[in-house]
């Protein structure tokens, strides 16, 4: 068969696909590899709860064009190092759903091919979620879920304390968790996990102040921003207003929480569909959620999401992105809300009732638009991790905050010493 030249924005939207039924209807790049065939397989990586629950999300794509997809389920742990073993591997799927915060890496590498320039993909989405996935000023994949970090809170706890929400202004919540351990001295107020970076990162993200300094070659963890934010972030420590422990030392934190060990869970979306499995253990009725509280109120967060690639290698791209184009369609991105609790990326998905009426998912709304892209550099997992094991350091005692934010450069500019090397040399980083 001579394969007719493919564009991905020439494939047509899922509801023509819908009405079409067939693979040769679909058009040139779709075209079936002879009179008979049957339509190529596809491979899909997809991780999480998200990857646990994808093979119901795909009857309908195999209806509608008789393409069946093979779905692996990663675990988020060691899904990162999957992707890169399997690029040297080369074996890679056809799609892969990706840790947005991946793709500078992925790219540098030549993983991804990216969708077209003004592909209709692109279109249609929430404030920053483009840029989450953009190299280079280029999309190098499409949105697919977008998150942030906000606080879970038990009502009746605060209720206790005299507060119905967790306040927004930094030295306002603290009055509230004051009054909290007051009243409940020997339990904690928030849960901050030693190995959960987002707090600090959240708290972090409101200073106004760039991660990294000159063009992203340098740590900028001891600026004035950052070594406010880690001052506050030690004090909850200090004050023991959250244990110092770490996610494997915890246990299962939702049924510590409703035994009352804390009363505020910081958390992403993904608790919004474990509460929604939980309800016989945490009734709707007895939590909320808040904005994540900034130095002077409400502040921004780390923006958060997940994002669809098709594989450089994929077998067949155009199958590949017809199957991206379903998964980000309003519809099935309204189905994966009420499967698992993940937020869409799309505008007019969240248009849709069950979002536009949900006040949670409207306090995550207005989270995720006020939100902060991480620095789009490879390095940026390493950064984060290394920057987190010293927090933690920090907590335990081994250092102060102004000895933590050089430690915290030190360990950064070291990662960063190759990307350094080049832009010296006037080389492309």
């Amino acid at each position: 068969m001579i394969e007719a030249p493919y564009r991905e924005h020439d494939i047509p939207t899922f509801d023509t696909l819908v009405e079409r039924r067939t693979l040769l209807a679909l058009g040139a790049g779709l075209a079936l590899g002879g009179c008979g065939a049957s339509a190529p397989g596809l491979r899909w990586w997809a991780i999480g709860t998200l990857g646990e629950n994808a093979p119901e999300l795909l009857p309908a794509f195999r209806t509608a064009t008789g393409i069946p997809v093979e779905v692996q389920a990663l675990p988020w742990t060691g899904a990162h190092e999957k992707l890169l073993t399997g690029f040297a591997g080369n074996s890679l799927p056809d799609v892969m759903m990706l840790n947005s915060a991946w793709l500078p890496e992925l790219t540098l590498i030549g993983a991804v091919a990216p969708p077209a320039a003004r592909s209709p993909l692109l279109a249609d989405q929430v404030a920053g979620a483009v840029a989450s996935v953009e190299v280079a000023g280029r999309a190098m994949a499409v949105p697919w879920t977008a998150d942030s970090w906000v606080q879970f809170y038990r009502r009746d706890l605060l209720a206790a304390a005299g507060y119905a929400a967790p306040p927004l202004a930094w030295s306002e919540w603290m009055q509230m968790a004051r009054a909290i351990k007051r009243r409940q001295p020997d339990r904690f107020v928030t849960l901050h996990l030693l190995d959960w970076p987002e707090p600090l990162f959240a708290f972090a993200a409101q200073q106004g102040v760039p991660f990294l300094r000159d063009h992203a070659t340098r740590g900028n963890f001891s600026s004035d921003g950052f070594r406010t934010a880690l001052g506050f972030y030690k004090g909850i420590f200090d004050e023991r207003l959250a244990p110092v422990t770490t996610g494997a030392e915890a246990g299962d934190t939702y049924v510590a929480w409703r035994h009352g060990r804390f009363a505020i869970l910081p958390s992403n979306a993904t608790s919004i569909g474990d509460l929604r499995r939980r309800t016989a253990l945490l009734p709707r009725d007895l939590w909320d959620v808040a904005l994540t509280p900034g130095p002077r109120g409400a502040g921004a967060a780390m923006a958060r999401g997940t994002s669809l690639a098709v594989s450089h290698a994929a077998r067949d791209p155009a199958a590949a992105w017809a199957l991206v184009r379903y998964l980000c369609d309003p519809a099935s991105q309204r189905r994966i809300y009420d499967i698992t609790g993940d937020l869409p990326t799309r505008r007019s998905a969240w248009q849709l009732p069950a979002l536009r009426t949900d006040p949670v998912s409207a306090t995550f709304a207005t989270q995720i638009a006020h939100s902060v892209a991480p620095p789009a550099v490879p390095e940026w997992e390493r950064i984060v991790g290394e920057v987190q094991l010293v927090a933690e350091h920090m907590v335990r005692g081994d250092y102060g905050v102004d000895a933590a934010t050089v430690e915290m450069d030190k360990r950064v500019d070291r990662i960063l010493e190759k990307r350094r090397w080049l832009a010296e040399r006037g080389r492309a980083l």
